[in-house]
């Protein structure tokens, strides 16, 4: 599933088919940040003459998740949400602005992934993903996993323990969503075409889902102790 393509476009999220011609489009929208410095995420509304911080201007490190904004735009910019990234809680532009189609009320998370100081395919840029919060089986998890790891890593294949769950993966694509028993949590992340149990694995972590649990889970580079592996519960009690 390819969320990205590009900047300065209009992308459609996920699993969302069309657009809608209600007067009032609403989205309960948190913002991650996985690029290499703090970055704040602004919402652009009123055909761009306005905007809102989502963190209110308070920025984002590396690997900081926002608290979730309902979003309220009317028919003058429809359903289609615009987006850019700012340095820290400076107002120099670093992620163009990018927009992406929200066609029904729901919870989506904006992510920044890549490198501020490139200018090639690793460049920092924004991905969007809706929550599924479809129902969940009692003894199941759900988690979807995303490639923004290194650019020119190449396809990756994804396992589950040793049950390969994607293959082929290019940078800034996702899984689909996965509803998983919770004892099945270990995710590994190895180069298109090597087993899970290669000696030298992109990535590998073992989550801590919980019954219920609804995780987002972004390849990228961290310390050793996180396996190369942040993931975030997005519960909408959490």
């Amino acid at each position: 599933m390819n969320l990205i393509k590009g900047l300065v476009f209009l992308v459609v999220v996920g699993v969302l088919a069309g657009c809608n011609d209600d007067d009032t489009y609403t989205a309960d929208v948190s913002a991650i940040n996985l690029v290499n410095s703090e970055v704040d995420v602004y919402w652009q509304f009123e055909k761009g003459h306005e905007e809102m911080s989502l963190t209110d201007k308070n920025g984002l490190l590396f690997g900081e998740k926002s608290d979730e904004k309902m979003l309220v735009q009317d028919d003058s910019d429809g359903n289609v949400f615009a987006f850019y990234g700012v340095k820290g809680n400076s107002l120099e532009t670093a992620i163009e602005s990018t927009r992406f189609c929200f066609s029904e009320h729901a919870d989506y998370v904006v992510y920044t992934f890549g490198r501020l100081d490139n200018d090639s395919a690793q460049a920092a840029q924004l991905g969007a993903v809706k929550i599924n919060d479809d129902e969940i089986a009692s003894s199941k998890y759900r988690v979807i996993i995303f490639h923004t790891y290194v650019a020119d890593m190449g396809k990756v294949d994804i396992y589950v323990g040793d049950e390969k769950v994607a293959e082929n993966l290019e940078y800034g694509d996702t899984t689909d969503y996965l509803d998983l028993p919770i004892e099945r949590n270990e995710l590994i992340v190895v180069k298109a075409g090597q087993g899970a149990n290669t000696q030298n694995p992109i990535a590998k972590a073992t989550l801590s889902p919980q019954a219920g649990d609804i995780q987002l889970a972004y390849i990228t580079s961290t310390s050793e102790n996180e396996g190369n592996i942040k993931s975030y519960k997005v519960n909408k009690n959490q």
